[in-house]
């Protein structure tokens, strides 16, 4: 057995090894353990235990020795399954602290904070890095996104704010693809403006949330900009409903999308 597949799954190497070994013999003595292993015996002993405790091994008394064999390795998935949970905790306890952190320091600096960083999977998590914010968020979309990211990965950015609760307002294109109807707009928590396609066809979208602005160049490779400043994010969202309110009051804008 490749321990490293075992580690894959959240095994430290020991635990990894010691369980492989528990594996290939069937049962063994935490001193035979600590023999084939090179560990001592108190050590032997806290690894077996360990894997006892995430219901990878089995502890039990022998004419006056403790035996331990290996249980299902289907125990891995609740493995798997509590460390998911742990991690979704910590995402939730994350996001619920982070908007007030950010208040804290940015009151002590002006400076803003500035990120770059280049390639489809960063610049997807740039975006997620906004959405947890737990910000309503305003952007200026661009035609050239899904070209540069792919449907899928843009899709999921478009609709996992509104799986937490998240408004967003956009202004788009009127591109012919995609949903140009209330119904899907509703379903993402989307209030959108709609901007002519020839108006704005540059390959960059401006998206804010909080005190966070990213902006994205979708080129042959994707480049996401964030820049962390309070004053700057509100100064994009001034921005933004001033294009907004501009836009909707052009004679041709109930003609849109067209």
């Amino acid at each position: 057995m490749e321990t490293n597949k075992l580690v894959s799954t959240g095994l430290t190497e020991q635990q990894a090894i010691t369980y492989a070994l528990l594996l290939e013999v069937g049962e063994i003595t935490p001193p035979q353990a600590a023999k084939r292993l090179g560990l001592t015996r108190s050590n032997a002993y806290k690894v077996l235990d360990k894997l006892c405790e995430l219901r990878l091994a089995k502890k039990s008394d022998q004419a006056k020795k403790v035996i331990y064999t290996p249980s299902n390795p289907l125990a891995l998935s609740n493995l798997a399954a509590e460390q998911r949970n742990k991690a979704a905790k910590q995402e939730e306890a994350v996001q619920a602290v982070l908007s007030e952190l950010l208040t804290q320091f940015h009151s002590h600096t002006e400076q803003p904070a500035v990120e770059v960083v280049s390639g489809r999977h960063a610049v997807a998590t740039a975006y997620r890095n906004q959405i947890r914010l737990a910000q309503p968020i305003y952007f200026l979309r661009s035609r050239a996104d899904i070209t540069s990211m792919g449907f899928d990965t843009m899709h999921e950015i478009r609709t996992e704010p509104a799986r937490h609760g998240i408004n967003r307002y956009g202004i788009s294109p009127d591109i012919s693809t995609g949903t140009t109807t209330s119904h899907g707009d509703e379903r993402t928590n989307l209030e959108r403006t709609w901007v002519r396609q020839e108006d704005y066809d540059a390959p960059v979208e401006w998206s804010v949330a909080g005190s966070s602005l990213i902006i994205i160049l979708f080129a042959q490779e994707p480049h996401a900009i964030t820049i962390t400043n309070p004053m700057i994010a509100s100064a994009f969202m001034q921005i933004w409903s001033l294009l907004s309110t501009t836009l909707k009051s052009m004679p041709y804008y109930k003609e849109l999308p067209r």
